[in-house]
């Protein structure tokens, strides 16, 4: 089969599998987000609500933390809610959002100060799986044998984050918070809360922008920024380099 043939044949079947999962998701009449914190540092958990298409507010939604209600709370007007919250131990802990009928749950990421956290860019990742069945499932073996270790955070860059949220757990990766990528200050608001930021895999760009808050970066776009890897063999190689290693003078300040 011609080489063009092939990459037309694989592009339609990557965008048709997350234009499916998209149009899904979208169908939802409420959506609960990921978070990710340390333990008793507070954050505002969100939640959407959504017509036919749209955001749609004025919605009362109930919000469950492990299976508990934890509080009723009122949309605005752009569709959007939040509740403070408090995580008090280590861990997934489990949320859900309920109104009219529809649900949607996620997850919070609540680590300690101690823990060393690795972010990964899911259409970088999805780019370089896409290709075939064996490299998705060395990606998926790597991040499960990184998780061993380290603290993964999801971010997706492009689609939402319900819908990597969806693929993920459809391809078995293990589980934890995926987060929308808004900007470096999203980096900023994460090493506020105690967060030690230590290594993002990435595409180019994301690299470009995240370079100053993180001690390891790998991409496998070219990149000055970072190093650049061929395959996910290869970051699990450097970063067990860096496991031996004395903690950073960051992490022994979060102590």
């Amino acid at each position: 089969m011609p080489v063009v043939l092939k990459i037309f044949i694989w592009f339609s079947l990557f965008n048709l599998n997350f234009w499916l999962c998209f149009a899904s998701w979208g169908l939802g009449k409420v959506t609960i987000f990921d978070a990710a914190s340390t333990k008793k540092t507070p954050i505002y958990l969100k939640v959407l609500t959504k017509g036919r298409l749209f955001a749609e507010g004025g919605k009362l939604v109930d919000v469950y933390v492990d299976d508990k209600k934890v509080k009723q709370i009122l949309t605005g007007g752009d569709g959007y809610g939040y509740l403070k919250y408090t995580p008090l131990q280590p861990g997934l802990t489990r949320i859900e959002a309920r109104s009219d009928g529809d649900s949607d749950s996620g997850v919070i990421l609540v680590v300690t100060k101690s823990d060393r956290v690795i972010l990964i860019d899911v259409q970088s990742g999805i780019k370089e799986s896409q290709f075939s069945g064996s490299a998705r499932a060395n990606s998926r073996k790597t991040i499960e044998t990184l998780s061993q270790k380290y603290k993964i955070i999801y971010l997706d860059t492009f689609f939402g984050s319900g819908v990597s949220r969806d693929w993920l757990q459809d391809e078995d990766f293990i589980e934890s918070a995926t987060l929308k990528w808004q900007g470096a200050g999203m980096l900023k608001s994460l090493k506020a809360k105690g967060i030690h930021l230590f290594a993002i895999i990435g595409s180019a760009e994301l690299i470009s922008q995240s370079a100053k808050y993180f001690e390891h970066r790998y991409s496998f776009e070219e990149t000055r920024d970072g190093e650049t890897i061929r395959n996910w063999e290869e970051i699990l190689e450097l970063l067990q380099k860096t496991s031996s290693q004395a903690p950073s003078t960051a992490t022994e300040k979060q102590k």
